[in-house]
C-alpha cells in the first residue's frame, strides 16, 4: 500500500494508472532451418508495451524447451513508449523436423525507481517450426574412357545422405552430349537397375550400379559425359568439371581377320570415316580389272 501511495503520487488525476503494467507481443510462429549449410538460428521479434505513467524496468526470462536460445535480460521502457527487442533461437544439426514452443516472460521490476515486483507481467509463446529436410551428395566411380558401338558402359556411385526425417530419394543416369544436350541420343538406353535410397532420421550412404546401353549400328562417334541426376533436380546445360563420367563411343570398326580396316587404331588411321568409301572404291576397281582380264581372255581365244 506504501508503494501505491508513493506511485499514485506521480499519477495526473485524469486517466491515472495507478498499478504498474506491462505488455508483451512477439511473432506468432517462425521457421528454423537446420538443414546443412544453414545457420540454424532464427530471430524472434518482439515489442514491450508499457501503458502505465511510470518509466519500468522490465525483466525478461525464457524458456527454450528442446531448443536453445537468448535474448535480453532486462529493458527500461518510458512511461506510455513501446520497446523493441530481439530473441535469437538455435537448434542442433540433428534436431527433429516438429514445432517447438518457446515462452518469454517480462515482469515489472520497479517503477519510477521503486520495486513494485510482482505487479504487473505479461508472457507470449513462439511456435518455432523446424521444417523436413533431405540432402543428397553423389561421388561417381571410374567407368569412363572410349567404347565401341554395342558396348555397354558400366559405373558405380556413392551416395551420402543426410535428413532430421525419415525419406526416400531416387537417382538415374543422363547423358550430356559435347553440345550441350541432354536428350538421349536413338539407340542410348539406360538398363541400370533402380536406384532408391531410403533415407532414415539422420542419414546413410548407399552405393548403386548404373548401365547404360550404346546402339550397335551407330553411325558417328558420340562424346559428352554421364552424370546422376536427382529426381526433382535441375538438369545442367553442359558437362560439370567435376564428379562425371567423360565418354566417348565410335562406330563399329570393319576388319579382316584381326585387320582392323577401320577406327582409329585401323589401317586407315584418322581417315577412318571415309574408309566405306574408299573400300567401295577398291572392291569397284578389282571387279572392274577382273572383267577387263576375263574379256580380254575371251577375245586372245576368239583370236
Amino acid at each position: 500500500m506504501l508503494v501505491l501511495v508513493s506511485l499514485s503520487a506521480f499519477a495526473t488525476p485524469a486517466s491515472a494508472q495507478l498499478l504498474p503494467e506491462v505488455t508483451l507481443e512477439c511473432q506468432d510462429s517462425v521457421d528454423l532451418d537446420v538443414s546443412p549449410g544453414s545457420s540454424r538460428m532464427v530471430i524472434v521479434s518482439c515489442e514491450l508495451e508499457n501503458p502505465s505513467l511510470y518509466e519500468e524496468e522490465v525483466e525478461l526470462t525464457y524458456e527454450f524447451g528442446e531448443l536453445a536460445g537468448s535474448g535480453p535480460d532486462s529493458l527500461t521502457v518510458p512511461a506510455g513508449e513501446t520497446s523493441l527487442f530481439t530473441v535469437t533461437v538455435r537448434a542442433d544439426a540433428d534436431q527433429e523436423a516438429e514445432d517447438y514452443l518457446v515462452n518469454i516472460t517480462a515482469e515489472v521490476t520497479s517503477a519510477s525507481g521503486i520495486p513494485v515486483g510482482g505487479i504487473g507481467s505479461d508472457s507470449d509463446e513462439v511456435t518455432v517450426t523446424v521444417p523436413e529436410f533431405t540432402t543428397c551428395e553423389n561421388a561417381v566411380g571410374q567407368g569412363g574412357g572410349t567404347f565401341e558401338a554395342g558396348q555397354k558402359v558400366s559405373f558405380s556411385a556413392s551416395i551420402t545422405c543426410e535428413s532430421n526425417t525419415d525419406s526416400t530419394t531416387s537417382y538415374s543416369a543422363l547423358l550430356i552430349s559435347d553440345s550441350g544436350s541432354s536428350a538421349w541420343p536413338s539407340g542410348f538406353e539406360d538398363q541400370s537397375p533402380q536406384c532408391e535410397v531410403l533415407v532414415p532420421d539422420g542419414g546413410t550412404t548407399e552405393n548403386c550400379q548404373f548401365l547404360i546401353a550404346t546402339p550397335s549400328n551407330l553411325e558417328y562417334i558420340w562424346e559428352g559425359c554421364v552424370i546422376l541426376l536427382e529426381v526433382g533436380g535441375s538438369v545442367p546445360q553442359s558437362c560439370p568439371s567435376t564428379n562425371a563420367i567423360d565418354i566417348k563411343v565410335e562406330p563399329k570398326t570393319l576388319g579382316i581377320g584381326s585387320i582392323e580396316l577401320t577406327g582409329n587404331d585401323s589401317i586407315f588411321g584418322n581417315y577412318s570415316d571415309e574408309a566405306p568409301i574408299i573400300i567401295g572404291g577398291v572392291v569397284t576397281v578389282l571387279v572392274l580389272a577382273i572383267i577387263g582380264m576375263l574379256v580380254a581372255r575371251r577375245r586372245r581365244r576368239s583370236g
